[in-house]
């Protein structure tokens, strides 16, 4: 690769190598360019050929990819035969990653509410461990309902701070056992906030490990309130 070509390709950090029109690897384009090899190296020797490692299906579990990013931070899609395409952190923020987030995260939601019902199966004393302007928001709402015959499950009107609260008031080990778990929680709030507002919540690589960190809480809480709720000590 001339130095003209490296330099008009620095913006990316990988680019396909192609060998008879078949992709053979990719080139580490942001490597090379902070230690520039010496005139007439070939690409191949510098590459990263294709291997298990670095290789997707294209309809691999995004969620899979989000664990492993930063330890493989680009993989190649295949389709059918063919290397279809190619992911990176940097695509981290793209809709179908924004998506299985707010997934994740709608379904870590409906978890805390279950493990609020379990703790008061027959009613809604669950508001009085709310503060008083947010009990009053949530009462009104409930009783707005009524009056309409749009009667829902009561903790449908409540935030996801407001779950945080209520868990936390009540105690439920698989929640609150560990000192940082409130951070956690705030932590996955603040991710939730960002994807549900289409804002930036991945713009370097030292962020990739963050939200990974964050998803693995996420996991992690999911588990332990299950866990919690199936033991029968709610």
């Amino acid at each position: 690769m001339s130095r003209r070509n490296e330099r008009e390709h620095e913006t990316y950090d990988y680019l396909p190598v192609e060998d008879e029109g078949e992709i053979t690897g990719l080139f580490r384009t942001r490597t090379i360019a902070a230690d520039p090899p010496e005139e007439g190296i070939a690409v191949q020797s510098l590459m990263d050929g294709l291997s298990s490692a670095n290789l997707i299906g294209g309809d691999g579990a995004i969620l899979d990819f989000l664990l492993e990013v930063d330890e493989k931070p680009y993989r190649l899609v295949v389709a059918g035969n063919r290397v279809s395409g190619l992911v990176t952190w940097s695509d981290l923020q793209k809709l179908p990653v924004r998506a299985v987030l707010f997934g994740l995260i709608t379904g870590l939601e409906m978890g805390m509410a279950c493990a609020i019902r379990c703790r008061y199966p027959s009613g809604n004393e669950w508001l009085q461990h709310l503060e008083a302007g947010a009990r009053q928001q949530v009462a009104g709402l409930i009783k707005r309902s009524g009056e309409n015959d749009s009667e829902v499950d009561s903790l449908l009107y409540t935030h996801f701070g407001d779950k945080m609260k209520i868990l936390r008031e009540i105690d439920c080990p698989g929640c609150w056992a560990e000192s940082k778990r409130e951070e956690e929680f705030k932590e996955i709030q603040d991710l939730r906030n960002a994807v549900a507002h289409a804002r930036d919540y991945v713009t370097s690589r030292e962020e990739v490990t963050k939200i990974q960190g964050v998803i693995r809480s996420l996991l992690r809480i999911r588990w332990e309130l299950r866990k919690w709720q199936a033991s029968g000590s709610a």
